[in-house]
């Protein structure tokens, strides 16, 4: 294992040198007190791990592991850090990414046989997706979830790594600004550590695709972010068979399929609130379409049922769609039905808004046991 060492003190770096040199299979191809200098000179060294103190003058260790990330995804990063506090709440990681000043040699043992670990995960998924030209796969209608190669669901390190995912992939069709991205993801923290915070984040997003056999999935270019990874996903599936108006049957049955819940329903982010609303639309207008296509087609009757109720409960409170469904349940004379769809507007209407049911409502439903 060719090890890169970099701290600012020079006595911890001489230490450390002594410490790793002493472990079997190790090699260090190199120190440095300066990052700023480590990272310009990486592409002349060929190195399979850095190990890198977190406090540095001109560059912080997350800093410089994000860029690490970015430019050679095939090394590791190990963080050596004097700060538990800032290790375990600030950086969020496992035991295997930090060491805690002064290190002793079974803590070091042992985050180099996790290192060595990752490293081999890493070479036995190396051209994965070149072997199986596949994509990941992304829930984003309800609740949100992630499928790997193997559609086993990734799993997150923190809440903000999942949502730094889905908001860059979200805003994936423009780069998005690293002062943008802040004000999204911690809207209300300073922002010194908000940006600590952002490279953190970024790293371990880069990290976590990295494992699932993903490589360079973020790029950054005038601090500007954005994620490049080969994904589809139920919410592109289904705004595709709205945008193309197609009204066969069988793509009204997938995209009812498909909304299983609003966008990023169980995950509740301010910022995709608007086009979780804009989705909601653009389906209830295309049902709408389809009911208003197949009015005389007796043998379409079923899924005009289904879409009527999808778009009762996508917009509980409308009128209009509650008389239509009262009025195709009249027309099949299914009095059950009738009944139990009164009920739900009583509770719509008169229990939670207060306010009277409509007189054409009343007045549909008395007639449909008038006689």
């Amino acid at each position: 294992m060719r090890v890169l060492l970099i701290d600012d003190e020079e006595i911890a770096l001489e230490v450390l040198e002594i410490m790793t040199s002493n472990i079997e299979g190790i090699e260090i191809v190199g120190k440095y007190t300066n990052p700023v200098l480590a990272l310009q000179e990486l592409a002349n060294i060929q190195v399979d791990v850095i190990f890198i103190d977190m406090e540095m003058p001109g560059m912080h260790g997350i800093e410089f592991a994000e860029k690490v990330m970015e430019r050679y995804s095939n090394i590791d990063v190990l963080f050596v850090t004097a700060h538990p506090q800032f290790a375990i709440e600030a950086f969020e990681v496992n035991a295997s990414d930090y060491l805690l000043k002064p290190v002793n040699m079974t803590r070091l043992r042992k985050a180099i046989k996790k290192v060595e670990e990752r490293i081999t995960l890493y070479k036995s998924r190396e051209g994965l997706s070149e072997q199986t030209h596949k994509v990941l796969y992304a829930r984003f209608m309800s609740s949100f979830a992630l499928q790997d190669y193997q559609q086993n669901e990734v799993k997150w390190r923190t809440r903000k790594v999942k949502e730094l995912f889905i908001f860059l992939w979200h805003n994936r069709e423009n780069p998005i600004h690293k002062a943008n991205v802040v004000e999204a993801l911690w809207p209300e923290m300073d922002a010194t550590k908000a940006v600590t915070l952002l490279h953190t984040t970024v790293y371990q997003l880069r990290k976590a695709i990295k494992d699932i056999g993903v490589e360079n999935s973020i790029t950054l270019v005038n601090d500007h972010y954005k994620l490049s990874v080969p994904l589809t996903s139920d919410v592109l599936e289904l705004m595709q068979i709205v945008q193309t108006e197609d009204m066969h049957p069988l793509k009204v049955e997938r995209l009812l399929e498909l909304y299983s819940g609003d966008y990023l329903e169980g995950d509740v982010y301010p910022w995709s609130i608007q086009y979780q609303q804009w989705i909601k639309q653009d389906v209830l207008l295309y049902l709408e379409k389809f009911i208003t296509s197949t009015e005389s087609k007796i043998d379409q009757n079923a899924l005009v049922e289904k879409c009527l109720e999808k778009m009762l409960i996508l917009d509980m409170y409308n009128e209009t769609i509650m008389h239509q469904l009262m009025k195709h349940y009249q027309q099949l004379n299914n009095t059950q039905k009738i009944k139990a769809l009164y009920e739900t507007i009583t509770n719509n209407l008169v229990d939670e808004l207060g306010i009277k049911i409509p007189r054409e409502i009343v007045d549909l439903y008395n007639e449909c046991f008038s006689h």
